[in-house]
């Protein structure tokens, strides 16, 4: 769990830099739909593997599936607000890494791992349309 915060926080420190104000709460509402599309990547890219390779089938229609996505994504939306924005723990976790933050060496790096963490379930999902064709 430590380390998902510390990706979260990497997030949050790049989009509070973006704003004025670096606990506005649009910098927070930036952050919490990054991670909400990262997480739902996931979550989509686990399923369509499943699908792929477990069970042998696919969405029947186009429409179903981006039904399935859209909602996947709301879900998650929907719950990361209530954890991060109603529940202020992203508060808690920018407090919990603020000091160390600017101690630390490996900014570009732990940078990096945030957008790639965040990019692997989309270029896993590309990949497998291109060389899983139905």
């Amino acid at each position: 769990m430590k380390k998902l915060e510390y990706v979260y926080f990497t997030i949050y420190h790049h989009c509070s830099k973006q704003s004025y104000f670096s606990d506005s709460l649009s910098a927070r509402l930036k952050c919490m739909y990054l991670l909400a599309l990262s997480v739902g990547g996931w979550v989509l890219c686990l399923q369509s593997l499943f699908l792929r390779f477990v069970k042998g089938a696919w969405f029947s229609s186009h429409a179903g599936a981006a039904i399935f996505a859209f909602t996947v994504y709301i879900l998650i939306a929907v719950l990361f607000y209530r954890i991060f924005i109603i529940d202020e723990m992203d508060q808690k976790i920018v407090d919990k890494y603020a000091s160390a933050w600017h101690n630390n060496q490996n900014k570009r790096r732990d940078s990096f791992i945030a957008v790639f963490i965040a990019a692997v379930p989309y270029i896993a999902m590309i990949s497998l349309k291109m060389f899983f064709p139905r």
